[in-house]
C-alpha cells in the first residue's frame, strides 16, 4: 500500500492477519520539509553564486554554460542567460535563470600624472573579477618600473620616488583566473603637461 499526503509528525502504521488475528504495530516519523528554492545572485563580477532555501539542507549546483569556482559560485566569461539547479539530498530540484553581463578587464591607454585628480594613475579596471591578475609596467628601454596587483595602488607615474617623463610605456598582464588564464601584452601613454 502507498500512503500519500501524511502531515508531519509521529504516526502509526498498524498490520493485522486475518488468519491469525494478529495485530503488529510500526511507529515512523514524517519530517517536515519546506518546498525547495533557488535564489541566485551576482555579488561579484562575473560570478554567479547561487543559494538553496529550503529541502533538507544537503545542495548540490549545476550551471548550464559557466564553470564552478566552489560548491555555489559558477565564474561566466561571456554575457548571456544561465540556467543553475540545486539537488538536494532527497532528490528533489529548484531551477532558476539569471542574465549576467560579462565585465571585462579594461586596459586606459593613457594616464596624465599632472595632480588634477583626473586619470593621475594608472591601473586596469575591473580587476576585483581576477584578483590573482599582476601586472608589470617597463619604460622603453625594458627596466621594470612597477608592479601591479589586483588589489595593489595604482602607479603613479614615477619609480624611485622619481616621476618618470612622457612617453609610452609597456605592460605585460596575467589574469591568473582559475577559470580565464589570459595574458595580455601592449602599450600606455604617459603625458605630462609641459610647463
Amino acid at each position: 500500500a502507498e500512503f500519500t499526503n501524511i502531515t508531519p509528525g509521529t504516526h502509526y502504521l498498524a498490520i493485522a492477519s486475518v488468519e491469525s488475528g494478529c495485530v503488529v504495530t510500526y511507529e515512523f516519523e514524517i519530517t517536515n520539509f519546506e518546498a525547495l528554492e533557488l535564489e541566485l545572485t551576482q555579488q561579484r563580477f562575473n560570478v554567479i553564486t547561487a543559494s538553496g532555501i529550503g529541502g533538507d539542507g544537503e545542495y548540490r549546483y549545476e550551471a548550464e554554460g559557466a564553470n564552478p569556482i566552489n560548491d555555489n559560485e559558477f565564474y561566466i566569461n561571456e554575457t548571456g542567460t544561465y540556467t543553475v539547479t540545486v539537488t538536494d539530498g532527497n532528490g528533489c530540484t529548484a531551477t532558476e535563470e539569471i542574465f549576467m553581463e560579462f565585465i571585462d578587464v579594461e586596459i586606459p591607454n593613457f594616464f596624465t600624472p599632472d595632480g588634477d585628480g583626473f586619470n593621475d594613475t594608472w591601473k586596469p579596471k575591473n580587476l576585483d573579477a581576477y584578483p590573482n591578475a599582476f601586472i608589470t609596467i617597463y619604460d622603453r628601454y625594458g627596466r621594470e618600473v612597477y608592479q601591479i596587483s589586483a588589489d595593489s595602488t595604482p602607479w603613479d607615474g614615477s619609480y624611485s620616488e622619481v616621476d618618470l617623463p612622457s612617453g609610452d610605456y609597456w605592460y605585460i598582464m596575467k589574469l591568473n583566473g582559475e577559470n580565464d588564464k589570459r595574458e595580455f601584452v601592449g602599450h600606455f601613454n604617459l603625458s605630462r603637461n609641459q610647463q
